[in-house]
């Protein structure tokens, strides 16, 4: 008897395990930061608390998203990438002439996230 005792609480303690898992898989409950902007779902999944993201972030977000779609992807200017100030620079330059057919809306975000991201005025 004692040792049907041990094989069913240890079957118990497996079904428990596998039936908790995926609560606590990534990405599970809402409440999780949102990179999008604004607020997320309700704050049942235990992550990290929701906040609202201001515009600087946003506009950084925004920047950076825009610097890597057109900039430097595989077909861009600059496909292998922007790894120095020297070269942040020029890049700087050539947004601020428009040649990356930026919006005024990107070019800025753009520009922000080259000063902040290299650490350059713009």
């Amino acid at each position: 008897m004692k040792k049907f005792n041990v094989v069913m609480m240890a079957s118990c303690a497996m079904a428990s395990a596998l039936i908790s898992a995926p609560l606590f898989a990534s990405g599970s409950g809402g409440g999780g930061y949102s990179g999008g902007g604004g607020y997320s779902g309700g704050n049942s999944g235990g992550g990290l608390e929701s906040r609202p993201v201001d515009s600087a972030t946003r506009a950084y977000n925004k920047g950076k998203k825009m610097f890597a779609k057109r900039i430097t992807c595989k077909k861009c200017s600059y496909k292998n990438g922007v790894t120095d100030s020297k070269t942040a620079n020029e890049v700087a330059k050539k947004v601020k002439a428009g040649e990356f057919g930026l919006k005024s809306s990107e070019q800025s975000a753009v520009l922000q996230y080259i000063s902040q991201r290299y650490s350059i005025r713009t």
